[in-house]
């Protein structure tokens, strides 16, 4: 038994045995990114492989040492001269900068702030001045608006009491209930064409109404009424206190009773 060493992106890896390698060798195994030695078929590890970094030999360079630049013999009369032509320079940049810092506070500066910064607020403000009034002005011409309308609504809407709105929810049913009942009297009276009372009778609106007056106020038919209407369906209109709602398929099953007995 002996160790191998694979060298993969010049890290070499340590296989310790020859069967792991002759799968390795073989396909059946392979190294991956964590440095495991991985089977293939069924996919798992095989072994946590040891491994190091393959460094390169170190080759080292001499560097020739830089010849000795020859040093200049110095000249005082030259080198005053020097110095003081550097320091009238600096004199000079001096002034000049000064000059310049001094102008630009107190001239640029100031007579851009008053022709240019000052007026453009001055109109922005004046701008925002005159949205803002226009704004207020169109808010208030839409309350008034609004306040009219209203107005105008609640002068129109007449309010009605307890007692006017009972009324009128009876007419309603009883109007209903007069159709139903002029069925009997066309049929007593030989008349058997009336599909166009039936339409009206079981028009889905206006079964729905008549189920929400009765559902709402059993006390809404006075009890003749009720009989009435008892007698034309042939049952009771309430079970347990609840409404029990009245069908299209029973006004046409009544409509088709009074045709037999006429023919």
């Amino acid at each position: 038994m002996s160790e191998h060493r694979i060298k993969q992106k010049d890290i070499i890896y340590i296989i310790p045995d020859d069967e792991l390698y002759a799968k390795y060798n073989s396909g059946e195994a392979f190294i991956d990114d964590y440095g495991r030695l991985m089977n293939k078929k069924p996919h798992r590890v095989l072994r946590e492989l040891k491994h190091y970094v393959d460094q390169p030999p170190v080759v080292y360079r001499t560097i020739p040492p830089k010849p000795a630049v020859p040093t200049k013999r110095s000249n005082p009369m030259v080198d005053r001269l020097k110095d003081e032509a550097r320091y009238k320079i600096e004199e000079v940049g001096e002034d000049l900068i000064n000059r310049g810092v001094d102008k630009l506070v107190y001239e640029v500066i100031p007579n851009a702030w008053r022709n240019h910064v000052v007026p453009f607020f001055h109109g922005m403000i004046d701008a925002l001045n005159s949205k803002e009034s226009k704004a207020d002005e169109i808010l208030r011409k839409e309350e008034q608006k609004e306040s009219s309308e209203l107005a105008a609504k609640r002068h129109k809407t007449r309010i009605m009491t307890k007692e006017e709105a009972y009324k009128e929810k009876q007419k309603v049913l009883y109007h209903w209930l007069e159709m139903l009942n002029s069925l009997k009297k066309l049929a007593e009276a030989g008349e058997i064409n009336y599909e166009e009372i039936v339409d009206q009778l079981t028009n889905s609106s206006n079964l729905q109404r008549v189920n929400t007056l009765l559902d709402e106020n059993p006390n809404l038919l006075e009890t003749d009424k009720y009989i009435m209407l008892h007698d034309l369906l042939g049952r009771d209109l309430y079970c347990e206190k609840k409404l029990i709602p009245i069908e299209e398929e029973e006004i046409r099953r009544v409509a088709e009773n009074y045709k037999r007995n006429c023919e």
